[in-house]
């Protein structure tokens, strides 16, 4: 399976609850969002309700007719909900466990599943004419996967094999890193983290399981992991003795920073 980017920044949206968010949203992107979740049959029987699996749609908030309508889902909406009605009794009841055949996972599994109670886990996604595009909101950072540049290891050939000498390789790499910068900047946010989703030393971090860390856990675990190979891009397009180092080490970097220095000048 080819390695794909996984490129995480900081935010500062109101990630409080599913309405609150998209509001925030709205304000920041020139966008339409319609938001609620995916329930499950079994579920909604615990809660009183005869639906199907099905999307449900809360509300939506039309911005301005001519703007595309994103979708915005809270994943653990349907937890919450039951939460709310059966506190932690949920969590010792066989009907919500609907993949474990009547009986109650371990423990493991279960303080995993509470933390979705703790943790917020939101997506937002547009499926138009370019394919499905989305981005994913944890409480202090987000992951971008709407500008598509290239997979992995061909992101870190153009560094390593000096692919930035060439005008249109370069003009095609800051496009992609100007629509980052875009979303970035207007969540709050100042910078961003090119991570490989398949990563050897990054134990799902980019893949997933980074949703439980905060902001600053996250750059602590990514600096721990990778710093001796962390590519910083604008150091490296600015400075030619940091780019002179780097190609030294004759090895594809492991992570790259970018704060966007040497565009948004």
């Amino acid at each position: 399976m080819g390695r794909d980017i996984s490129p995480i920044g900081n935010h500062k949206l109101n990630t409080e609850n599913l309405e609150k968010l998209a509001e925030d949203i709205v304000c920041r992107i020139d966008i339409n969002i319609e938001y609620g979740y995916f329930g499950q049959k079994e579920h909604f029987k615990l809660l009183g309700k005869e639906k199907e699996d099905e999307l449900v749609i809360l509300d939506k908030i039309v911005k301005h007719k001519d703007f595309k309508t994103f979708r915005l889902i809270d994943e653990s909406f349907q937890l919450k909900e039951l939460y709310n009605k059966f506190g932690n009794e949920l969590f010792n009841n066989p009907d919500y466990w609907i993949y474990y055949e009547g009986k109650l996972p371990d423990e493991s599994t279960i303080l995993e599943e509470q933390k979705e109670l703790v943790h917020p886990n939101f997506s937002l996604g547009l499926d138009d004419e370019n394919g499905y595009q989305y981005l994913t909101i944890n409480k202090e950072h987000y992951g971008n996967d709407i500008p598509y540049y290239s997979r992995w290891w061909s992101f870190c050939r153009f560094f390593t094999e000096k692919y930035y000498e060439d005008t249109e390789y370069l003009k095609d790499l800051n496009n992609f890193r100007k629509s980052l910068m875009y979303y970035t900047f207007k969540f709050g946010g100042d910078k961003i983290y090119y991570l490989d989703d398949q990563s050897n030393v990054l134990e799902g971090v980019g893949q997933g399981s980074e949703w439980e860390l905060n902001w600053n856990d996250f750059e602590k675990f990514v600096l721990e992991k990778t710093s001796h190979l962390m590519l910083d891009i604008p150091k490296f397009m600015t400075d030619k003795k940091y780019r002179d180092e780097f190609h030294k080490h004759d090895e594809y970097p492991l992570s790259f920073v970018d704060n966007f220095k040497d565009i948004n000048e």
